[in-house]
């Protein structure tokens, strides 16, 4: 007897098209470097240069880290709608 397949669906949730400039505006009026930005967060400044140039999205965890980082700097308004 052959196996039943499973579909699986992906969920999608809406992320904002003009994130990395988002991202270029956060750290512009936070004041801090890439680099900082990156260890901040636990990632590689290589890492934020594909999420602006690249168009790659960061990782849920990741995220997480920005928006708290963007909340300790009083800039959260700038990732949430």
């Amino acid at each position: 007897m052959p196996r039943q397949r499973i579909q699986y669906s992906r969920i999608s949730y809406a992320f904002p098209e003009d994130f990395p400039e988002r991202l270029g505006r956060f750290k512009e009026e936070s004041g801090l470097s890439w680099a900082e930005i990156a260890r901040r967060i636990g990632t590689y400044t290589h890492t934020l240069w594909r999420w602006r140039n690249l168009g790659v999205r960061p990782s849920a965890e990741h995220m997480m880290a920005l928006l708290e980082l963007a909340d300790e700097q009083g800039l959260v308004h700038l990732f949430t709608p």
